[in-house]
């Protein structure tokens, strides 16, 4: 028997409201980290979006708390009432959020009256994590003149063949002529993660037929040169790095250990770029190693590599201060003498223990979410699930708000798109298809 979409509503909201009871039962009695951010969607409607993280079942579980409205402005203010209001009428304690995570915008990080800060003053055990890939997407946005000047060159070119359905169509034929892999060219947004290095590294697949087909054209000639060529293979060489590292940033179990492991890691391969290119070895680089480098044009390279190696040091700086101890990733290896009275008796019980063992070499530092090593060895288990649970990126509400937006788009029968209950279903029960999606819209140079 059909059912009517009234019915059908009806028990979706149904579904989506057992979904929060239960979330919000679990989050009453158990520590757990959040992620916040706002956006506006059509018709100039602002969303407050929250997820959290906490731990059951030996495993971090990840949800959407809520998508709320906000009526008016946007100010501080404004979202930390609401999120204090949803946690008061949840009686949800704000004692048991251990630590909070935002893009770097002042409304969220403002030393004095952002968001992060009016939490703080309820919450002073509260860690507050500012968005390591918003962070590292302003370190790859710092560009010298005259790589500016050559990535403005490739936006032009971009832009001439995209702005003229004409012209694209021209472009499009004359790459099926050419029996190119591709056919068309990807636009180049600033607010999008991934963009830069989309948008060049299918520029250099096309180069030679852009050379070609805009051969006329004075910004190409510029990047017809033997520097304006190598200075964009180089671009396009280190956006692909910065995606994977994005990318890599990005992930259900990514604590900021794992985080800092990897920017920092970066961090000594620009450094060791920085010594290669000075002397003309260009194999960490795939397309600059094909090209015809010259003196001038390793001083360019070299020269953006400090500043990015300079710039990633003193965004990251905090997060460097931040010293976990070494038995929380090495408990089997950590010498006890090095490690505080207080957790020497439980590791060095645990460094005997084979089933401990067993379970550390199939689970590595998620070994500690586990329920036998919380009842074995409590406070060791305590400390490092609090160190391992904070969010190091809000990666999840852009994939939300992405998710939001296809809803929108699809379907637009209820107006309110924070009162939908397939909104909540799709955002926690269906997360992975959700991630799905962004992986899908960050290939296509979106967010």
């Amino acid at each position: 028997m059909l059912l009517s979409n009234n019915t059908v509503s009806s028990r979706i909201d149904e579904m989506s409201c057992d979904v929060e009871v239960q979330l919000v039962e679990k989050l009453k009695y158990t520590n757990f980290s959040i992620q916040l951010d706002e956006s506006t969607v059509r018709d100039s409607e602002a969303l407050l979006m929250a997820y959290v993280r906490y731990v059951d079942n030996g495993e971090f579980i990840e949800d959407m708390l809520f998508c709320e409205a906000l009526e008016t402005t946007t100010i501080a203010i404004d979202i930390y009432k609401k999120l204090k209001t949803y946690l008061d009428d949840k009686q949800i304690p704000m004692e048991n959020i251990i630590s909070c995570a935002a893009d770097g915008a002042p409304v969220m990080m403002g030393k004095k009256n952002g968001v992060l800060k009016l939490l703080k003053d309820d919450n002073p055990q509260m860690l507050l994590v500012h968005c390591v890939i918003h962070r590292q997407n302003l370190v790859s946005k710092k560009v010298s003149p005259v790589l500016n000047e050559t990535l403005n060159a490739v936006i032009k070119c971009i832009n001439t063949i995209k702005a003229n359905a004409k012209c694209e169509r021209l472009f499009k034929q004359f790459c099926k002529d050419q029996n190119a892999d591709y056919v068309r060219l990807l636009l180049h947004t600033d607010v999008r993660w991934l963009s830069n290095g989309n948008c060049l590294k299918r520029f250099m697949e096309l180069f030679d037929i852009l050379s070609e087909f805009l051969d006329d054209k004075p910004y190409m000639t510029l990047l017809l040169t033997v520097d304006g060529k190598a200075l964009v293979s180089y671009l396009a060489d280190m956006f692909e790095k910065l995606n994977v590292l994005n990318k890599e940033l990005q992930g259900t179990n990514m604590t900021l250990v794992n985080s800092k492991a990897k920017i920092f890691g970066f961090i000594s391969f620009l450094e060791l770029s920085q010594e290669n290119i000075s002397v003309k070895k260009f194999e960490q680089f795939y397309l600059l190693n094909k090209c015809a480098v010259t003196d001038a044009t390793c001083l360019v390279i070299v020269e953006h590599l400090k500043i990015m190696v300079s710039d990633f040091n003193f965004r990251f700086s905090d997060l460097k201060e931040i010293n976990y101890p070494s038995w929380m990733t090495q408990p089997l290896l950590v010498d006890l003498s090095d490690v505080t009275l207080e957790y020497q008796g439980e590791l060095s019980e645990l460094q005997n223990d084979d089933s401990i063992k067993a379970l550390f070499k199939i689970k590595g530092t998620m070994m500690w979410l586990c329920e036998e090593t919380q009842a074995k060895y409590p406070n060791t288990s305590s400390l490092a699930r609090k160190l391992l649970l904070p969010f190091p990126s809000s990666y999840l509400v852009e994939c939300g708000f992405s998710a939001v937006n296809d809803l929108l788009l699809k379907k637009r029968n209820r107006l309110d798109i924070t009162k939908r209950g397939d909104l909540r279903l799709k955002l926690t029960k269906f997360l992975p298809r959700i991630k799905s999606l962004c992986s899908r819209h960050q290939a296509q140079g979106s967010h």
